[in-house]
């Protein structure tokens, strides 16, 4: 029987509709601040379609975002309401023993591209930051959506100095499974970071024909590895400072296209999957009914 950790699909993306805030470029920092129990309950959503780890609200909550809208003096404190919510929701499914709380760690300005404008200094700073505020209350951290080598070896050498297990999640390249969304090789990123300060590998927030070429470099590492793909039709036209309503999502990936990939990438070797932006509760639910039917043993923690 072979173990498997589901992790909980897109918060961020799913939040902003939910709560119908389109065109906030602060996007799901904002819902944190109007509507806490809307985060609360997705995460409940997520652990009841069978999710083993939830992910932190806090991927937009980086002191470099809040800055463009005059709310840095709000980093603290949404930090703590994104830890807050996945607690709570935690304790009102009853599942404190069968799920682990990963705390986000996303790129600080922005995704999918590469800043210059940020020092090596600023980076370790601040994911230093971010990690003494969350460490008492996550099980692990997973670094999400590096899109460039430079942020994903500064965020290695950063929260390396907690003791923490890290997942390291790189975003990949449009129609390039080989290659980082700065256009920088995958493989020289993985040779590049601190491969023995890392638990884990995975591929995130990435179209889900680039994640199937992305594993065969993954696999090449003694480590877990696995996929989160996003279901968008693409990520281009979104620009620093823009609201995500400028992404629209594919309408040829339906639930049991979803599974059918995770299937393929189980026969890879993964035992990571979950969802990012655009994978919803129903999607993670469906991917749990399979992982049942075919007695996958769902884990909630690295081996």
């Amino acid at each position: 029987m072979k173990d498997i950790m589901l992790f909980d699909g897109g918060i961020g993306q799913e939040l902003v509709k939910r709560n119908l805030s389109t065109k906030d470029p602060l996007w799901s920092a904002r819902v944190l601040l109007d509507n806490f129990e809307l985060v609360k309950n997705l995460h409940i959503e997520f652990l009841n379609s069978g999710s083993t780890i939830i992910t932190t609200n806090s991927y937009s909550c980086t002191p470099q975002r809040l800055k463009r809208f005059n709310l840095e003096n709000e980093f603290k404190n949404l930090q703590k309401l994104a830890l807050r919510a996945a607690k709570e929701a935690i304790i009102e499914t009853g599942l404190n023993n069968n799920v682990k709380i990963a705390g986000c760690f996303s790129p600080l300005p922005g995704s999918y591209f590469k800043d210059k404008s940020i020092s090596k200094k600023e980076m370790i700073e601040t994911y230093l930051s971010i990690a003494e505020l969350q460490k008492d209350d996550v099980d692990f951290f997973i670094i999400e959506t590096m899109s460039s080598i430079d942020e994903a070896v500064n965020a290695v050498e950063a929260l390396s100095n907690f003791n923490k297990k890290i997942l390291l999640s790189f975003c990949l390249l449009e129609g390039d499974g080989t290659k980082l969304f700065s256009g920088e090789d995958l493989s020289k990123a993985c040779e590049i970071i601190q491969i023995d300060k890392i638990s884990g590998l995975c591929l995130n927030c990435s179209q889900f024909e680039d994640i199937s070429k992305g594993l065969d470099i993954l696999k090449k590492y003694d480590l877990p590895y696995g996929a989160l793909p996003n279901n968008f039709q693409s990520v281009k036209p979104l620009k620093l400072g823009m609201s995500v309503d400028n992404i629209k999502k594919r309408n040829d990936i339906l639930i049991e296209d979803f599974v059918n990939y995770s299937n393929i990438w189980l026969k890879k070797g993964c035992t990571i999957l979950g969802g990012c932006c655009e994978i919803t509760p129903d999607y993670i639910n469906g991917l749990n009914q399979f992982l049942m039917k075919n007695k996958y043993n769902k884990v909630n923690f690295f081996n």
